[in-house]
């Protein structure tokens, strides 16, 4: 990300982010602390302000009993002061709440002191409702206060007050802007704090894909044993995992990329050396040039064509472009068919065939495919099951496929080499498989048609010796 044509890195937008939403956080909290404590704290004047009119009425009544009547404070502002300031110069506790009238205890009156507190917001009225003394108090958009003035039970007057409705005191401001500053202090000290956990975190969070990014540098060098840790639940553990599958098939395939190589610059370099000696040999005289000459160089021809087109037939099926026609087919047919082929080769080769067939077997696939599949079994059969007098053929519907089964019982392969069969290359004798012609390449492309069509061919033992192979394929659904 560019601005202002300077690179800003991850981890910085990351921090940004996470310093914005604690600045934000941060001033919601702080404004509503700030709102609700100038709020409560006007409130709990006004509750004080309340309770030292209990107390202001309380001394009232007591100059009331003293004097008979109003006469005292009528007009007399010092009187008023008097009496009402008294309230600050004494010793006092509230009444229970929701008692409006004052009590004598022991002869000593209970009632507030708040100091510092004069009578400007409030006003007695005699019972018929003239202005006795005060500042005269009317409605506003706030309710006015009413405490009745009591003397032995009768009411004699009534104080009114008016409510708060903002800190007029010096020390209440002052209390009120030294709580702001002490909040403001602790914001600034906790976005400080956030700033430093918002680095780390930043850096927490940045950590996997910088790790991520060095070692995808590695595997496009070539590096493809780079891991990275994958450790945790989260989406970049998730990343990391895939990234180290990835990298785990990138290198098998380069293991397998390297051997396939290599296994074909071995399996080309005997056709060839055959080809090479035999007509320098007949150029230097040594060998005539005669049919049988010429029938040894096409065998050798024959068996490097052969091992070219299954090469390339593989290569196809790994590139996924083998081109596959699928059509509902009878299978059934199709192997008796190609079994009818193959009868007299294996009756030369002494090896007699008893098959079992169902009379219809249908299944989706393509036919051409599914023949070169057959084929190279047959071949397969022909060529490497040594020993063999008899092949038992049995195709059946099983589970909602259709399983064909070769049994043979021949010398077979030993058990820890029966997962290896279909390998590219792989052979139990190698210099009996070339003799016979056979490109290890077979049984490998057996298996990329049955994959291909959603089966599966796999290799067992048979009983009392020899080899099975059981291919798979799904049955065809009916409509």
């Amino acid at each position: 990300m560019l601005i202002l044509g300077i690179r800003i890195g991850i981890t910085t937008r990351l921090f940004c982010a996470l310093l914005v939403v604690s600045v934000l956080t941060a001033l919601g909290v702080g404004l509503g602390t700030r709102w609700s404590f100038q709020r409560g704290f006007q409130g709990y004047l006004n509750e004080v302000e309340a309770r030292r009119m209990e107390a202001m009425a309380f001394e009232l009544a007591r100059a009331y009993r003293e004097h008979g009547n109003w006469d005292f404070i009528r007009g007399n502002q010092g009187a008023w002061e008097r009496y009402t300031g008294a309230i600050g110069r004494e010793r006092a506790t509230a009444p229970l709440a929701g008692d409006t009238s004052i009590h004598h205890e022991g002869g000593d009156s209970i009632y507030y002191a708040v100091p510092g507190r004069g009578p400007r917001r409030l006003a007695l009225y005699d019972m018929d409702g003239a202005h006795l003394a005060g500042n005269h108090q009317t409605e506003g958009d706030m309710p006015l206060r009413y405490q009745r003035v009591l003397v032995d039970g009768r009411q004699v007057a009534t104080l009114v007050g008016a409510p708060l409705r903002g800190l007029s005191e010096e020390a209440e401001q002052g209390f009120l802007v030294q709580q702001q500053r002490d909040s403001a202090l602790i914001g600034l000290a906790t976005l400080a704090l956030a700033a430093l956990a918002a680095m780390l975190l930043a850096r927490s969070f940045v950590a996997p894909t910088r790790r991520l990014t060095v070692a995808a540098a590695k595997v496009a060098a070539g590096d493809y044993g780079v891991r990275v840790p994958d450790g945790g639940r989260d989406e970049l553990a998730t990343l990391a995992r895939n990234f180290n599958s990835m990298t785990a098939t990138l290198e098998s395939n380069e293991a397998l990329r390297r051997h396939f190589m290599a296994d074909i610059s071995h399996e080309l370099r005997t056709p060839l050396a055959v080809l090479q000696a035999q007509l320098e040999a007949m150029e230097d005289g040594i060998e005539p040039m005669n049919q049988r000459s010429v029938t040894l160089l096409t065998e050798e021809v024959a068996t490097l064509s052969r091992l070219i087109e299954d090469m390339r037939q593989i290569t196809l099926t790994d590139a996924g472009v083998f081109d596959y026609h699928i059509a509902p087919l009878d299978l059934a047919q199709l192997v008796g068919a190609e079994l009818a082929k193959w009868r007299d080769p294996l009756a030369v080769a002494r090896t007699a065939v008893y098959a079992e067939l169902p009379e219809h077997l249908t299944t989706r696939g393509d036919t051409i495919r599914l023949r070169q599949l057959l084929r190279n079994l047959f071949t397969n059969l022909l060529r490497h099951a040594e020993g063999a007098t008899r092949v038992a053929l049995l195709l059946k519907r099983e589970d909602g496929h259709a399983v064909l089964t070769f049994a043979d019982d021949g010398r077979g392969v030993p058990h820890e080499a029966l997962t290896m069969l279909f390998e590219r290359f792989w052979r139990g004798d190698s210099s009996r498989s070339r003799g016979t012609g056979g490109s290890g390449l077979g049984l490998a492309i057996c298996r990329s048609i049955a994959e291909a069509h959603g089966g599966t061919i796999a290799a067992g033992a048979t009983l009392g010796g020899g080899l099975t192979i059981t291919l798979r394929l799904p049955l065809e659904e009916p409509a």
